[in-house]
């Protein structure tokens, strides 16, 4: 009904001792070798004989393996019983949950992207709310990969990691077609506001009367590899709520992106005389 919020799930209290043996099983996982039970507890911000305890749980259910000689631990076998049926489902079917959230929540059709190596970006699936009136996109539909919210997104994350000279985002940027031309510069200032908040948004620029809002996961090596954005009528939410849907999106790719690309890899360490 008009005026009415749809409520995607009811949130209850959160379980601590589950929350504990999530924020353990992390720690486990983000470990490159096995750990104790210290440094694990120190990891995970959980003290070491609630961790211990949790621990033996999580051994006895085979999601964690001891390694007796040094009384280390390290994921087990049982992780990838239950995660089986996750190997086998696409980018789109991993993100959908989240995606109608957003797209429920904000009345606005919820797309998924990939950023192809020919500078393109792929719709691989789309998600549109209940609501009768909504923008409409065909699958396997190629834009530009530095047009629009996508495109600020996407270079937003390309500049992070070092990977987009601005000489070749100039030359890219020329070649996009905009219904409501945008300066070059003011784009540029535009990257750096999507590479501060998390996501990037256009108003109406890209496609005229049509406001995106995108924020873009990356590999280990920070390249973007997936882009997940929301399309809406120009007006249609405040700025307020715009903010809002961009942080939607922005807290999707943090919770997607380690489990689907890992986690990105830190710098290596400089050695003395300023050499790598």
């Amino acid at each position: 009904m008009a005026g009415e919020r749809v409520s995607v799930m009811e949130v209850g209290r959160e379980v601590g001792a589950v929350a504990q043996a999530a924020a353990i099983l992390r720690a486990v996982a983000g470990a490159r070798e096995a750990l104790g039970v210290t440094a694990i507890a120190r990891a995970a911000g959980v003290s070491p004989s609630t961790t211990l305890n949790i621990l033996r749980t999580l051994v006895h259910e085979g999601f964690v393996a001891l390694v007796p000689d040094t009384k280390t631990y390290r994921l087990g076998l049982g992780l990838l019983e239950v995660a089986r049926p996750l190997l086998n489902r696409s980018d789109v079917e991993l993100l959908q949950p989240r995606l109608q959230q957003v797209a429920t929540e904000f009345e606005a059709t919820a797309t998924v992207w990939q950023v192809a190596p020919d500078d393109k970006a792929l719709l691989l699936g789309r998600i549109v709310p209940a609501s009768g009136i909504h923008i409409e996109f065909r699958l396997a539909t190629r834009i530009p990969a530095y047009a629009g919210a996508i495109g600020r997104a996407v270079a937003a994350a390309g500049q992070s990691a070092g990977q987009l000279p601005r000489a070749t985002l100039r030359s890219r940027f020329g070649a996009i077609r905009w219904h409501v031309p945008v300066p070059f510069e003011t784009f540029l200032a535009e990257i750096e506001e999507a590479s501060a908040n998390g996501y990037a948004v256009d108003l109406g620029h890209l496609i005229r009367g049509v406001t995106s809002a995108a924020a873009a996961l990356c590999d280990r090596s920070g390249r973007p590899r997936l882009v997940v954005a929301a399309h809406l009528f120009q007006g249609q939410l405040t700025e307020e709520r715009l903010e809002a849907l961009g942080l939607a999106l922005r807290g999707l790719v943090e919770a997607a992106q380690p489990a689907m690309f890992g986690v990105a890899e830190a710098p290596a360490p400089l050695r003395r005389g300023g050499g790598r």
